[in-house]
């Protein structure tokens, strides 16, 4: 792997990248890497927000009124299992 010198980073810059860097429990270089890649695959979606692309996807499709209501009282239902992530 080959190394990356940032030279006359501006300081307010710097001290965002340490607070995310704190924040994520990741060290300044580690957290660098991370939002330069999430910065390069942004770009790669023409910048396109994930909702947006997959609304181009489902295009006018959308859930009925009784669809939307059984989703909402599932959603408030107590005592229910949270998912199931797998």
């Amino acid at each position: 792997m080959g190394d990356l010198l940032i030279r006359n980073i501006e300081d307010g810059l710097k001290r965002q990248l340490q607070d995310s860097a704190r924040r994520h429990g990741r060290s300044l270089s580690d957290e660098a890497i991370l939002q330069i890649r999430k910065a390069l695959a942004m770009r790669a979606t023409d910048g396109r927000k994930p909702g947006d692309r997959l609304q181009e996807l489902i295009g006018g499709a959308q859930f009925s009124s009784d669809e939307i209501a059984a989703m909402e009282s599932f959603r408030k239902e107590t005592g229910r299992e949270p998912p199931a992530f797998e």
